[in-house]
């Protein structure tokens, strides 16, 4: 028999019925994920309701929780993150949330370390990321792929086992918090107990490559009676893991031997063979699938934090928390085969015979540090703090070659250069209760904020960039090289009253200055009634902004393609402003949001959240513009091939922008290309059961949403006529609307008794719309279930042995279909995997992990 963990007030007819309910909801296997999963780790784990847990996010007011907040709140424990079986922060999110999308690693690049997911199908950047609801530095890495012009928060780099929970705001907050809250916060609080817990983790794929593992440990000691201290140390190590297909076997490697007098001669298109001449013996012996880039680099990264308070009397308090981690990282880039070693240079041969795979790599520092006071005067809560962060990251590239030097002897491996970015945020806060004459005195807020930013980008060694440069990433030359900063000044007001004590209105107002781009004004509209005392109706309107990182505005990159130069040149520069760039503007959003809660009993929850965003000026890139005739052909900046009137205009159009063309030239920028429309739905569900003398719980919650293109941004002037150069390519749309799926639902089962727990966690990830580069067309790749189970045993009170499998089914994503690939690819390559999902293609993987608590 089913019964509920607390006793409940309702009559027994609607306490049967709701529990009912819940039953049939856990029975039918309802797709979900849970704002609260659970995800014990040794015993006890069950007995806490994160529904109940007061939270700081979302609101200046005191006491709210996710069951009685004015907007939608997730809260997931440090059980429940360890219980995902994932080794950092970013994966674990993705593995909990319905509403968050982490893609996989699309390209081999940067990118494949330096990570970012998307909250609401928003871009990563439109996520604003708290400490302890202190705003967190972001990385120095600006994306230009799939997320053109962002510059995210890098949450694998904060410590898992430091956090005590998180807590995801799903809703815009630019009025409360500022810029970058246009999708919704992330707010990671650090522990501050007196407890401790050391727990390692290995694991590895199916197929017995991609092994990782986890070193955790953690403790907090109380300093007198007036303080607290807590510390926390981890190492998480990934090894590499390869997908890759192989090469299709009439595809040559080598180059051809001339019948004629032996000697060695290039291939033909599509690496075919040309006439006169014989396949090179080496292609008996090759390796039949070199490359290594579809899958999972190889990492180690060690981190580390610390949470303090002490109190300087009853009403005053010193607090101060840090982060640090470093991370090296290397990912591998495309094979170079040997005929196109011999192409480029053929002294290269003698070093890389077989050919050989760059490696791109990243040694990074990354530390944030807060200071603050807080306390009471006069009936005032007040605040003031300093925070400091600071991302450091040095690029390389190694086992790869510049073509342009001599070898044998020239480098092979290459400093590319560095990057760094900075932000120090200093606030001032107060709040008090105010009498309005309601049912209960209002909750008033003031503040204000300043906050700057540095960033600075070095060139790479000469022989990095030189001539060719070096293969895989060229290194960052001398004219790239940018050191820049900015300001901000922000004030805010917030109040929150109960009108009665059904209605509950919040509202937040914030004035921001730019020294940049100038000014900025943000209002929210929170309200939440409560129709009975199990049923209430919410709903918020607001409007927010992202403000263009530094990074990006700072941000050019030139690298070399058969002597012609291909330019990512800054908004600002001259050359960019003669092709038509602007400065950038911020992306503005205005957001709208209703829901419906039920809580017929304190365990058993539903919520049901509508909302629609929409963001204008969103960041994006140019066409690519110019001209290339390295191939002896004139082809523009996408590759097609020009007329000879339509290569005049283009050439002239470079050199009135002072560039000089030579042998060909391209440039592109970021810009604002148009606006954006979400609109989406949030369901979320949980209870918790007593069953057969265990505890029970059960959670299901989905994400269902839907993005629009409604309006581009005009083509400017200088640009129209030209061919093939628009606004928004198709691919960049596609990139805009369709990277996450339509729909994502998580159900999760968790079942305690006698010391056992039983994880099960059913997924499924909706169908995906990719573009057909080559028919115009799109195509599909289906939905996806997948399975994760663990289960656990509390060898004692103190210790806990756990194994489980994340994706129990093997499961991958679809392949291109093969009209959608290119001619050279289908060449090449036996298959190619469609990456760009959050499945990924790594397929099953299993673990075990040992806790001790103290």
């Amino acid at each position: 028999m089913l019964e509920p963990i607390h006793k409940q007030d309702p009559a027994p007819r609607l306490r049967q019925l709701v529990h009912a309910v819940s039953a049939a909801v856990l029975l039918l296997g309802v797709p979900g994920a849970a704002s609260a999963q659970a995800a014990p780790d040794g015993a006890g784990a069950l007995a806490g309701t994160p529904s109940d847990t007061v939270i700081v996010t979302g609101a200046r007011g005191t006491g709210r929780t996710v069951t009685n907040s004015a907007a939608p709140i997730d809260v997931i424990s440090a059980q429940q993150l360890l219980a995902t079986g994932k080794l950092n922060l970013l994966d674990a999110l993705d593995t909990a949330l319905p509403s968050f999308n982490l893609p996989a690693r699309v390209q081999p690049d940067l990118g494949s370390i330096v990570r970012a997911g998307q909250l609401r199908n928003l871009d990563p950047s439109h996520t604003l990321v708290l400490v302890n609801g202190k705003r967190r530095h972001t990385t120095a890495i600006v994306n230009e792929d799939g997320f053109p012009g962002s510059v995210a928060t890098d949450l694998a780099l904060i410590p898992t086992g430091a956090i005590a929970r998180v807590e995801i705001l799903r809703d815009g907050a630019s009025a409360i918090y500022g810029s970058d809250a246009i999708g919704g916060v992330i707010n990671i609080i650090l522990k501050s107990d007196d407890k401790g817990s050391f727990s390692t983790q290995l694991g590895s794929t199916y197929d017995g490559d991609g092994t990782n593992g986890s070193a955790r440990i953690d403790g907090g000691t109380r300093l007198g009676k007036h303080g607290f201290a807590h510390f926390g140390a981890e190492v998480q190590r990934q090894g590499i893991a390869v997908r890759n297909f192989g090469l299709n076997p009439g595809y040559l490697s080598y180059p051809a031997v001339r019948n004629s007098d032996g000697q060695l001669v290039k291939l033909g298109a599509n690496n075919s063979l040309p006439a006169g001449a014989s396949p090179n013996p080496a292609e008996a012996n090759r390796n039949s699938n070199p490359w290594r880039n579809t899958g999972v680099p190889q990492s180690t990264t060690a981190s580390f934090s610390a949470n303090l308070g002490y109190d300087l009397s009853n009403d005053v308090q010193l607090y101060g928390f840090g982060t640090y981690a470093h991370r090296n990282a290397r990912s591998a880039q495309n094979f170079r085969l040997p005929n196109i070693i011999f192409n480029n240079n053929r002294g290269l041969l003698s070093v890389y015979p077989d050919g050989f795979t760059p490696y791109e790599t990243t040694s990074e520092n990354d530390f944030a540090l807060t200071g603050g006071i807080k306390g009471e005067t006069a009936g005032w809560s007040w605040d003031v703090s300093s925070t400091y962060g600071r991302d450091d990251i040095d690029v390389g590239v190694e086992n790869s070659a510049n073509y342009s030097l001599t070898y044998p002897g020239g480098k092979t491996d290459f400093r590319i250069g560095n990057q760094r970015y900075s932000r120090s945020t200093t606030n001032a806060d107060a709040r008090r209760p105010v009498s309005l004459g309601l049912s209960e005195p209002a909750d008033l807020s003031v503040g204000l904020e300043y906050s700057h930013e540095t960033q600075q980008r070095s060139p790479g060694e000469p022989a990095s960039w030189q001539g060719s440069g070096s293969s895989a990433l060229a290194g960052y030359l001398p004219v790239d090289a940018s050191d820049t900063a900015r300001h901000s000044y922000a004030a805010y007001v917030g109040l929150g009253a109960k009108l009665t004590p059904q209605l509950l209105l919040d509202t937040a107002l914030r004035a921001e200055k730019y020294s940049d781009f100038g000014s900025k004004t943000t209002g929210r509209l929170s309200a939440r009634y409560d129709v009975t005392p199990a049923v209430a109706v919410r709903g918020t309107v607001s409007n927010g902004f992202h403000a263009p990182s530094l990074v990006t505005q700072s941000y050019s990159n030139t690298s070399d393609h058969a002597g012609v130069p291909y330019t990512l040149a800054q908004p600002n520069s001259a050359a960019a402003r003669a092709l038509g760039a602007q400065a950038l503007k911020p992306e503005k959003s205005t957001n709208l949001s209703a829901g419906l809660t039920f809580n017929p009993t304190s365990t058993l929850r539903f919520a049901v959240d509508a909302y629609q965003i929409k963001v204008s000026d969103r960041l994006g890139v140019s066409s690519n513009i110019g001209i290339d005739r390295s191939s002896g052909v004139a082809l523009d900046g996408s590759g097609r091939p020009l007329t000879a009137a339509q290569a005049t205009v283009i050439e002239n159009l470079l050199r009135s922008a002072g560039l000089t063309v030579g042998n060909g030239l391209v440039a592109h920028y970021f810009a604002n290309v148009g606006d954006t429309r979400m609109r989406g739905i949030d369901l979320t569900a949980e209870d918790v059961l007593r069953v057969a003398d265990g505890k029970l719980r059960w959670t299901a919650a989905a994400n269902f949403n839907h993005t629009s293109l409604v309006g581009k941004a005009e083509l400017p002037a200088v640009l129209q006529g030209l061919p093939n150069i628009g606004t928004l390519s198709k691919s960049a749309e596609y990139d805009l609307l369709y990277r996450a799926p339509r729909d994502k639902e998580i159900v999760t089962v968790a079942y305690e008794k006698a010391g056992w727990t039983f994880n099960l966690r059913e997924t499924r990830y909706g169908k995906l719309k990719r573009l057909n580069a080559i028919t115009g067309g799109d195509y599909q790749l289906k939905a996806a279930f997948v399975t994760d189970v663990s289960v656990g045993y509390d060898i004692s009170k103190r210790i806990n042995v756990t194994v489980g499998a994340n994706n129990v089914f093997d499961q991958k994503p679809g392949q291109v279909p093969r009209e959608a690939r290119s001619a050279a690819s289908l060449a090449q390559y036996t298959g190619a995997y469609d990456n760009s999902g959050p499945l990924g293609v790594l397929g099953g993987y299993y673990y075990a992990r040992a806790t001790v608590h103290f």
